[in-house]
């Protein structure tokens, strides 16, 4: 057995390197294959992320999020490049272009449904931050208040009216 050292390694600063954009196959079946399994992990992803969401898992939600964007870079790339070999695609099996149509139109509806999760947790949290500006104001107010007393001394968080007696 050789002997190791370890050398202590320096923190580096730099983030790590992105990863390599998703490049599909030349033949357009392969293609085709290739961006229905793109499109089912950005499905699987949403799937996970709108049930994280229903059950206000905010842990598991954000734990999510850096392998959904890489992914939905990876689905946008693919897309771009079938749209970019559209005329090339047209040789492809025709059961493969119907199964990838399915696909994309099931996606829409389980992206419809994240969206619409991802705005209720927008909502949610909108009038959780109203509310805790209210309540700050709240207390804020009633400890600025200053109140004169009988004695003609400040009082100061306590509630209380002033009148004024017109008979004097």
């Amino acid at each position: 057995m050789q002997n190791q050292t370890h050398t202590p390694s320096t923190e580096s600063t730099t983030a790590p390197p992105a990863p390599k954009a998703l490049r599909l196959s030349r033949d357009p079946n392969k293609a085709i294959n290739e961006m229905m399994v793109t499109i089912d992990a950005l499905r699987n992803s949403l799937v996970e992320e709108t049930n994280a969401l229903n059950e206000a898992d905010t842990q598991t939600f954000m734990s999510l999020q850096d392998n959904k964007l890489h992914i939905a870079g990876d689905y946008l790339e693919g897309m771009s490049q079938l749209l970019a070999r559209k005329d090339e695609l047209k040789s492809a099996d025709p059961k493969l272009k119907k199964r990838l149509e399915e696909m994309r139109k099931d996606f829409a509806d389980i992206a419809h449904e994240n969206h619409a999760a991802l705005q209720r947790m927008q909502n949610g949290m909108k009038r959780l931050g109203e509310r805790i500006m209210e309540k700050a104001k709240e207390a804020a107010k009633k400890e600025k208040q200053i109140i004169y007393g009988a004695s003609g001394h400040m009082k100061q968080g306590l509630k209380a009216s002033i009148g004024v007696n017109e008979s004097v």
